[in-house]
């Protein structure tokens, strides 16, 4: 039975792609109460160690696999980007708990994820940094970038996947399971959405006259990334001849959750939550088909 520790759980995302391969949770840590909401609904008997800063690694009971989607505000385009230039950025700083954790717990596997912004912050010095800060840690590392929109998602959502092993091994070439996936396949019909105020920026926004514009979605496009902001992001789906936002249970099926799975806390903390989680459909893949070729799992 492989067994695993979570870090920066979210709502589950990543851990999804486990649980579906029968693997245990010894325990995760995650610090925001309302995704920890979300995520104790569904997985009762997981254990939340709380903030990683506050762990005492030697009491934690032994695991196979390390995940964890580490903050990436630093390393986004959205984010403020330092790094782990000037030590001030605490969420930027986590990966050295990550590193710390590692050495102390020896597990066999990690499994790490993070923006594909940190591959080019800082001219792709915090990448390497961050890669050698893992090897030193003692494994064998390589790098696989996935993009959501091949494992059956309606969105195109591009994340870094760093692989750690302590045994040498060499990656394939991930397959596009199902690229197939469109807006309308997922989209939420004869519903009243949330439309944006009726504003003079919004006006320009929506005909695309300012430096950032919405992003308009038609039933036969695909999504751009979900971001944590209302309706998951700068965002408008063309419904009934009118633009509204994306609705909680569009993001929820776009970030391949069953629907409702975020219900119970505020629509903001539920936005939030989706737009911070890892995507499911690719968690699957990820775990249930590729790792298990390349990998004793």
């Amino acid at each position: 039975m492989i067994r695993y520790f979570s870090l920066f759980t979210g709502i589950g995302g990543l851990d999804s792609g486990l649980e579906k391969m029968g693997a245990t949770c010894v325990g995760y840590s995650e610090i925001k109460k309302s995704s920890i909401e979300i995520y104790k609904k569904h997985f009762l008997q997981h254990y939340n160690y709380g903030d990683i800063t506050k762990i005492n690694f030697i009491d934690l009971p032994d695991f196979d696999i390390l995940t964890g989607g580490f903050p990436c505000q630093s390393f986004s385009l959205a984010g403020l980007r330092r790094g782990l230039s000037d030590g001030k950025d605490k969420k930027g700083a986590m990966v050295l708990y990550i590193y710390k954790l590692l050495k102390e717990k020896k597990p066999k596997y990690f499994v790490l994820e993070n923006v594909k912004g940190i591959l080019n912050h800082d001219s792709g010095k915090t990448y390497i940094k961050i890669f050698k800060l893992f090897k030193n840690a003692g494994y064998n590392v390589r790098v696989l970038l996935l993009n959501s929109l091949y494992y059956g998602s309606a969105q195109n959502r591009e994340r870094v996947i760093f692989l750690g092993n302590k045994d040498k091994f060499e990656v394939l070439r991930p397959k596009i399971v199902d690229d197939k996936k469109r807006f309308l396949d997922i989209m939420e019909i004869g519903i009243k959405g949330k439309k944006p105020k009726d504003t003079e920026r919004n006006k320009n926004k929506i005909e695309q006259l300012l430096q950032f514009n919405f992003e308009l979605i038609g039933k036969y496009d695909r999504a751009g990334t979900l971001t944590t902001q209302y309706g998951c992001g700068e965002k408008l789906v063309w419904d009934n001849k009118d633009f509204r936002y994306l609705t909680v249970r569009e993001c929820e099926r776009l970030q391949g959750f069953p629907d409702d799975w975020t219900s119970g806390v505020s629509d903001n903390a539920r936005y939030w939550a989706l737009g911070n989680a890892v995507n499911c459909n690719m968690s699957e893949y990820l775990f249930k088909d590729y790792l298990t070729k390349i990998w004793d799992l």
